[in-house]
C-alpha cells in the first residue's frame, strides 16, 4: 500500500532547480510570466523562448531582495518582499486575452531560499502569510524558514474585468511580512470540466496538485508546457519497476478530451497488490472538493472486460456509486478516461481515497494521474461606479501605491477607507495627516454614501468642489491645509453635517449665514480661526477679517502646532488632567481650608476656583459650592529634599519634571513629583489645581498627599509598592511576576472606569483627565486599580479668562485624534484614552508600538480594529495568557473599547455606560468561573 501526502504533491512543487527553466518551446499567446524583484530593465526570453517580465515597472512597492543562494536561475534568485503596513500589495495582471468573463490560471512561485534574510514573526519557524485574488481570500501560505524548496500556487479564476489582482498581505497587521518569488498568467479554455463547474456554481478553484503517477526513477521530476499546452504543473511520483506500466504506444485522446490531459501523462501507471491508498491530508475540516482521476489501460494482457475492476472509496464511503471502474470496459486499450467527483474531507481535514480491485479481478487496481481542487466563493467586485471615483481620488491626492479593490475582502481594503457593510458605498475617508498636495478630489461627490471625510493636516491648495450630493454627510474636517477661494453657500445645504472644521487655510470672503445661524443653534460645529481674509457677517457690521470661530480654542497652525506639542504632567508616564468647566457651568468655590504639616500648625489658604462667566445666552448651571474633603500638607522644599534624601531615588521622569521616591515623618511612602524649568505655572493656578485635586476622593484614585510652592513646585502622592499597571504588563514586573490574570485585567478595567465616571458625573469639579495612561493606573497588593496623578497643567486650567488650551496636550497613543485637530475639550476625550488602555490591558501591547522586522510604527487602536473586522479576537489578546481567559468576556470588554474609540466623538458613550457594560463583561466572567468549580 502506498499513501502520498498533499504536502508533497499538492501543496509543494519539489523540483530540480537544474531543470528550473524547460518550461516550453516558444511562447504562448495570452502567456504572462513575472519575475519579481527582478533588476532587469524590462523583459527577458529563456532558453525555452518563454519571456520572463520584471515587475520592476508594475510594482512600486516592496523591496528588491537578492538571495544568497543564487545558482537556481533568474526567477528564484530575488524576490519582492512587502515589509510595509499597508493591508494589502497587490499586482494587476493582464494582457491582450484578459476580458471579463474568460478563465485563467494564477500560479504564484515562492522561493524562501536556504537562507532568507529575515526570520519568521513565530518561533515554530514558520512563515504564514495571505494571498489574495480581486476580492477573495484565496489561501495562507504557510512555508519553513531555509526551505529549499520551489513552492507553486495555483489557482483557476474566471476575471471579472480586464485585469487579475493577485494580491499578498500580513495575515494579522504584525504578523510575516509576505514575499513572491514569480507570478504567472495562463488562459483556460471554457470547456474544461473545471470551467465549466466555475461557470455553474459562481466559485473559483483552489488548485491542491497535479499528480503524475506511475514515473520510472529516471523520469522527469515534472511535466508542464509544452507538453502540457495549458502549462499546469504535473509533479512526478516515481515508483519501482514492479509498480509500473509504462508504454510508448500513442494514447487515443479523443477517447475523453474535455481537460486535454498531456498525452505523455497516460503513456505511464501506478499499479500495486490489490489495493491503492492515497492521502490527502491538511485540508479545510469538512469542506467540499472536487477531485478528477486519469486513466488509461496500457498494459497488453488486459483485453476483455472484467478483467481490471475496481471500486474507489472516499474516507470509508464508496464514491464510485455507478458502478466498478473499468477502463477497457468504457473506453477500450491505450485510450484516455477519467473519472471525476465531488468530495467532502473528514473532521480532520483528510482525504483518504481506496481503489479496491473487485474479488474477481485478474488485475489490481491502477491510476494514471489526478486533480484536487478546492471550491472557494467567487465574490463580486466593488461597484465600478464608486471604484472609478476611488481611483480618480487615488490620482489626485497622489495615493497610487493602494492597489487591488478598495473594500474587498472584508479586512483588506485601503485602510483609509471604511466601505459600507454590504459594499454598497464608501462611508469614511480619513486621510489626515497623509502629507498629500494636490486640490480636493470633486470626484468625493460621486460618493454619495459618505458620512465623514477628514483630510485635515496636509497641503491641499485651491476651493473646495461641489460637494452638494453628499447629503448624508456628518463630519467634513479640512483644517490646517492651504486651501483658498470662499466657504461654499451649499455646506449649509447638508442638513446632516454636524461637524465642519475649515481652520487654518488661507479661506476669504463672508461665511454664509446659514452656517453661522446652525453653528449659534448649536446644531453644528463650526470651526473657522486661522483664515485672515475671512467675514462674520452675524458679528461684524462690516466685513473685517474674522480672528475667531463661534466655539471653542483658536487652533495654532499645523506648523506651530507641531512646534508647540506640550506634555505636561506628572505621572512617570507624562500623564496631565487638565481642570475645565464643561458646557456653561460657572462654579464658585469659597471655602478656607485648614491642613497641618507635622505639628499641626496651619497652612496658608488655598485660592478658590473660578470659571470665567460664559458668553452664552444660555443661563449657567450652579453648582453647589463643595468642601475640601481630607487634608494636604503643605511642605516647604527643605522638606522634600529630606524626603527625599536630596533626590537620590528616581522613579521616572514625566512632563511635569521627574519623579522620586520620599519617606514622610510619619512613616509613609510617597511618590514626589518636582517640576522641571518648563512645567512651572503662576502660583495662583497652581494653588487652584491644590485645591481642586485635593477635593476628589474616590477608592479607584490615587491620592494627594501634599505640595511645596517655595522654590520649585512639587506633588506628593501616595507611593503604590506594587509598581505601575504599566510595569506589570511592559515590564519590568512581568519579568519577575506571574502573567497578570485576565480576571484581575478585567477588575482593574472596571475600576479604572468606575474612577474615571465618578469624575465625569458628580458636580464636584468637572475634570477632563488628558490621558488614562496606563502608568497612571497603579496597583495595589489586591490589584485593584488606582488612576493616579490628575496633573497639573501649566498654564491651562479653566479660571479668569475661561479659555481653553491652545495647544495639543497629552501623551501620543492616548490622545484622542479628533481633539488633536480641534483642541476642542470634552469629557469624550477621556473616553477615548480609556477605550485605548482598554486595549493595552487586553493586548499587553503599548499605545503605539513596532512591527517587526520592518520597524513599521503601528497605532494599537488601528490594529485592534483590523483584527476584529475580520473577527478575529485571539490575534490581539496577550499571548502571556496562553489561553487563559473566556473569550465571551474579552469580547464585551473589547466591544465596549471600540465604542469608546468611535469616531466622530459624539458618537462614544458616557463613562457612567461604559462602566456599566463592562459590569456585564464582569458578570460573564465570575459566572464562567463558578460554572467551572
Amino acid at each position: 500500500m502506498v499513501s502520498s501526502s498533499s504536502s508533497a504533491f499538492f501543496l509543494s512543487v519539489i523540483l530540480q532547480i537544474s531543470l528550473l527553466w524547460s518550461i516550453g518551446r516558444s511562447q504562448k499567446t495570452g502567456f504572462t510570466s513575472i519575475d519579481c524583484g527582478s533588476d532587469y530593465a524590462s523583459f527577458y526570453t529563456d532558453e525555452d523562448n518563454i519571456q520572463w517580465l520584471s515587475d520592476g515597472n508594475l510594482m512600486s512597492e516592496g523591496t528588491s531582495v537578492v538571495l544568497s543562494d543564487t545558482d537556481n536561475g533568474p526567477v528564484l534568485s530575488t524576490m519582492r518582499l512587502f515589509n510595509g503596513s499597508q493591508s494589502k500589495y497587490c499586482y494587476s495582471l493582464s494582457n491582450s486575452a484578459v476580458k471579463a468573463e474568460a478563465f485563467f490560471l494564477v500560479r504564484a512561485s515562492i522561493y524562501p531560499g536556504i537562507n532568507p534574510p529575515y526570520t519568521p514573526k513565530n518561533p515554530d519557524g514558520y512563515f504564514r502569510f495571505r494571498m489574495i485574488i480581486d476580492a477573495d481570500q484565496w489561501r495562507d501560505v504557510k512555508i519553513t524558514y531555509g526551505d529549499g524548496t520551489w513552492w507553486t500556487f495555483n489557482a483557476y479564476v474566471r476575471a471579472k474585468r480586464s485585469e487579475i489582482d493577485v494580491c499578498f498581505a500580513r495575515i494579522t497587521p504584525d504578523g510575516d511580512a509576505p514575499f513572491i518569488s514569480a507570478l504567472e498568467l495562463r488562459p483556460l479554455p471554457n470547456t474544461l470540466t473545471t470551467t465549466i463547474l466555475m461557470n455553474g456554481t459562481n466559485q473559483f478553484l483552489n488548485c491542491l496538485g497535479h499528480a503524475n503517477f506511475g514515473v520510472p526513477q529516471s523520469g522527469p521530476s515534472y511535466i508542464r508546457f509544452p507538453d502540457d499546452t495549458l502549462d499546469r504543473y504535473w509533479t512526478s511520483h516515481e515508483v519501482p519497476d514492479s509498480s509500473l506500466n509504462a508504454t510508448q504506444k500513442t494514447i487515443n485522446m479523443s477517447t475523453d478530451s474535455i481537460d486535454q490531459i498531456p498525452e505523455k501523462i497516460l503513456q505511464t501507471t501506478f499499479t500495486h497488490f490489490r489495493t491503492i491508498k492515497s492521502t490527502w491530508d491538511d485540508l479545510q475540516v469538512n469542506a467540499v472538493y472536487y477531485v478528477q482521476f486519469y486513466f488509461s489501460e496500457i498494459e497488453p494482457l488486459v483485453n476483455t472486460s472484467g478483467m481490471r475492476a475496481f471500486n474507489i472509496f472516499a474516507n470509508g464511503d464508496l464514491l464510485s456509486t455507478e458502478g466498478p471502474i473499468d477502463v477497457f470496459a468504457r473506453v477500450g486499450a491505450n485510450a484516455a478516461y477519467s473519472y471525476r467527483k465531488s468530495v467532502m474531507s473528514n473532521a480532520t481535514g483528510d482525504i483518504v481515497f481506496n481503489f479496491s480491485a473487485l474479488a474477481n479481478s485478474t488485475f489490481p487496481p491502477f491510476l494514471a494521474a489526478a486533480e484536487l481542487f478546492e471550491l472557494r466563493q467567487n465574490d463580486a467586485l466593488t461597484p465600478t461606479p464608486i471604484v472609478t471615483a476611488v481611483e480618480a481620488i487615488k490620482t489626485t491626492l497622489g495615493l497610487s501605491r493602494y492597489t487591488g479593490d478598495p473594500c474587498l475582502p472584508l479586512g483588506y481594503g485601503y485602510e483609509w477607507l471604511n466601505c459600507s457593510t454590504n459594499n454598497t458605498g464608501i462611508t469614511t475617508i480619513s486621510l489626515s495627516n497623509y502629507g498629500m498636495n494636490g486640490s480636493i478630489p470633486a470626484e468625493l461627490n460621486d460618493l454619495t454614501s459618505l458620512i465623514e471625510v477628514r483630510m485635515n493636516g496636509n497641503n491641499l491648495k485651491g476651493e473646495i468642489p461641489d460637494l452638494s450630493a453628499l447629503q448624508i454627510l456628518e463630519t467634513l474636517d479640512l483644517s490646517n491645509n492651504n486651501l483658498s477661494g470662499s466657504i461654499p453657500s451649499y455646506l449649509s445645504t447638508l442638513t446632516n453635517l454636524k461637524a465642519l472644521y475649515l481652520q487654518n487655510n488661507n479661506f476669504s470672503g463672508m461665511i454664509p449665514t446659514a452656517l453661522l445661524q446652525r453653528s449659534q443653534t448649536s446644531l453644528l460645529t463650526f470651526e473657522f480661526s486661522g483664515n485672515p481674509s475671512l467675514c462674520d457677517s452675524i458679528n461684524t457690521t462690516e466685513c473685517s477679517p474674522s480672528q475667531s470661530s463661534l466655539q471653542g480654542p483658536q487652533p495654532q497652525s499645523s506648523k506651530s502646532r507641531s512646534s508647540t506639542w506640550i506634555i505636561v504632567g506628572i505621572s512617570i508616564g507624562g500623564v496631565l488632567l487638565l481642570g475645565i468647566a464643561i458646557g456653561f457651568i460657572t462654579c464658585f468655590i469659597y471655602k478656607n481650608k485648614t491642613s497641618t504639616l507635622h505639628n499641626g500648625t496651619i497652612h496658608k489658604r488655598l485660592s478658590q476656583v473660578e470659571v470665567a462667566e460664559s458668553k452664552s445666552p444660555v443661563s449657567p448651571i450652579m453648582c453647589k459650592p463643595i468642601p475640601a474633603q481630607g487634608h494636604v500638607r503643605s511642605f516647604s522644599y527643605r522638606e522634600i529634599e529630606i524626603a527625599t534624601n536630596n533626590f537620590t531615588t528616581k522613579l521616572g521622569r514625566g512632563g511635569f519634571g521627574p519623579v522620586y521616591k520620599g519617606w514622610l515623618d510619619d512613616g509613609r511612602v510617597a511618590a514626589i513629583k518636582v517640576s522641571s524649568n518648563i512645567s512651572n505655572q503662576g502660583s495662583k493656578e497652581f494653588l487652584n489645581e491644590i485645591d481642586l485635586l485635593s477635593r476628589v476622593h474616590h477608592k479607584s484614585l490615587l491620592h494627594l498627599l501634599g505640595y511645596s510652592n517655595d522654590e520649585k513646585q512639587v506633588l506628593v502622592y501616595e507611593f503604590m509598592s506594587e509598581g505601575s499597571l504599566f510595569e506589570h504588563l511592559h515590564g519590568p514586573h512581568i519579568e519577575h511576576h506571574s502573567v497578570l490574570p485576565w480576571i484581575n485585567r478585567l477588575r482593574i478595567i472596571l475600576n479604572a472606569a468606575e474612577g474615571l465616571s465618578y469624575l465625569h458625573e458628580g458636580c464636584s469639579p468637572k475634570i477632563i483627565h488628558r490621558d488614562v495612561k496606563s502608568s497612571n493606573i497603579l496597583l495595589n497588593a489586591q490589584m485593584d486599580a488606582k488612576i493616579s496623578d490628575f496633573g497639573i497643567s501649566r498654564n491651562h486650567f479653566i479660571s479668569g479668562n475661561g479659555l481653553e488650551p491652545t495647544a495639543v496636550m497629552g501623551t501620543p497613543g492616548y490622545v484622542d485624534p479628533e481633539y488633536i485637530e480641534s483642541l476642542k475639550m470634552t469629557e469624550k476625550i477621556d473616553v477615548y484614552s480609556f477605550g485605548v488602555l482598554v486595549f493595552e490591558i487586553v493586548s499587553g501591547r503599548p499605545p503605539i508600538f513596532e512591527s517587526l522586522p520592518s520597524k513599521q510604527t503601528i497605532n494599537i487602536t488601528n490594529w485592534v480594529k483590523s483584527s476584529i473586522l475580520r473577527g478575529i479576537i485571539d490575534d490581539i489578546i496577550d499571548p502571556s495568557l496562553q489561553g487563559h481567559y473566556n473569550v465571551e468576556s474579552v469580547w464585551k470588554v473589547v466591544e465596549v473599547a471600540l465604542m469608546c474609540v468611535e469616531m466622530p466623538s459624539f458618537k462614544r458613550p458616557r463613562m457612567s455606560q461604559v462602566y456599566r457594560d463592562l459590569k456585564e463583561a464582569m458578570e460573564i466572567e465570575t459566572s464562567k468561573l463558578q460554572d467551572s468549580h
